[in-house]
């Protein structure tokens, strides 16, 4: 991707030293612009297999994010359990504080009595069933001054047993946050990924679309440069006529100077296609261009000094000019817009503001 991004960085300085000319720079750009389409080729085919990760990791985000799911109900749920127990053991704690000092002092009087069998039997019982089987066994179920010791051992027994549940919840809620903590790193994680990875391809495709269209604009600016040329040498070509004009168009006369349908034709119509280059007939300076002539369309109007002018009709649009032209320049391209039937250039040639008939000034 580093090589990619320096090659790109290279295509953008010119070296147009080992070209020639208007065709050798065009040359040369047709090529940086095959390069950069190239590249651009090659990180769509990066985008597709992005694309194949991105999916996958999609799925794997998916498998963690109901995994997280579960992990948090599952931890609501122990978390429930946890308070549950919690509440349990402070009321059965509760419940031996009240018996505590009764079943002290018969624990005391057992002890006394020499009834020591009885009295472990009846405080170190594992289990609630154990404690009844051995207060079954002692016969002392029924007896009135151990009923209070019996409460007491029975309470601690479960106590016991609430506290060994309470620690194996804590156990598992605590593992189940710290799963919980990892799937949320690797969540992160893979979504940081991705990010990263559409940002960089974005990156470098609106950096290669930007060098192809900066490409683009100078190829069509060059190839439109060799077009002025050619057209300039075509009609140059042509010859220079006694009045000093030469051809705005190379192209046959569809309509001559004259009457027409009733009234008069002003000027010639001149065959061409839209986007072909029309130069200046005669050196001048352009005294209108715009759309504001009934039926022309685009037109420019040329003064050549001593009550002569030129003038150019239904372009496409205009070219750029700036004070006077020079016979030649290029004032606008071919088109078909106001009042016309096909593309072509109406070219009427005025003098002291009348038309008159252009063949007679055009080689």
């Amino acid at each position: 991707m580093l090589a990619a991004g320096v090659a790109v960085g290279t295509l953008l300085v010119p070296s147009l030293a080992s070209w020639a000319g208007p065709r050798g720079e065009l040359r040369e750009t047709k090529h940086r612009l095959a390069q950069v389409r190239g590249f651009i080729d090659h990180d769509s085919t990066r985008a597709a297999s992005l694309k194949r990760q991105i999916d996958r990791l999609n799925l794997r985000i998916t498998e963690t994010q109901i995994a997280l799911n579960r992990l948090d109900s599952e931890i609501g749920r122990v978390s429930s359990s946890v308070r549950s127990a919690h509440a349990r053991i402070r009321s059965i704690q509760r419940e031996i504080d009240r018996v505590e000092n009764l079943a002290a002092e018969q624990a005391v009087a057992l002890y006394k009595a020499g009834s020591t069998d009885a009295l472990d039997a009846l405080l170190t019982s594992s289990s609630l069933g154990e404690l009844n089987s051995r207060v079954e066994l002692l016969g002392a179920a029924a007896a009135e001054n151990t009923g209070a010791l019996i409460r007491f051992g029975r309470l601690q027994t479960q106590v016991r047993q609430e506290y060994t549940t309470l620690f194996d919840m804590e156990a598992r809620l605590n593992e189940s946050k710290a799963n919980q903590t990892r799937l949320k790193s690797t969540l992160a994680s893979n979504e940081k990924m991705i990010s990263n990875a559409f940002s960089e391809l974005k990156r470098k495709l609106r950096d290669h679309k930007e060098t192809e269209r900066h490409l683009e604009g100078a190829a069509a600016e060059i190839r439109q440069k060799i077009l002025t040329a050619k057209v300039g040498a075509e009609l140059a070509a042509l010859g220079i006529s006694s009045e000093g004009f030469i051809w705005p168009l190379n192209g046959g006369v569809t309509s001559p100077f004259g009457e027409r349908w009733g009234r008069l034709h002003a000027g010639i119509d001149i065959n061409g296609y839209t986007g072909q280059p029309i130069a200046a007939a005669k050196s001048g300076v352009p005294i209108y261009a715009g759309s504001g002539m009934s039926g022309y369309g685009n037109v420019v109007i040329l003064d050549h000094g001593g009550g002569l002018s030129t003038l150019y009709a239904h372009m496409s649009s205009f070219a750029e000019t700036s004070g006077s032209v020079e016979q030649g320049d290029l004032i606008g391209y071919v088109g078909c817009t106001g009042n016309c039937y096909g593309d072509h250039l109406h070219f009427e040639v005025h003098l002291g503001g009348n038309p008159v008939d252009p063949m007679s000034y055009l080689p």
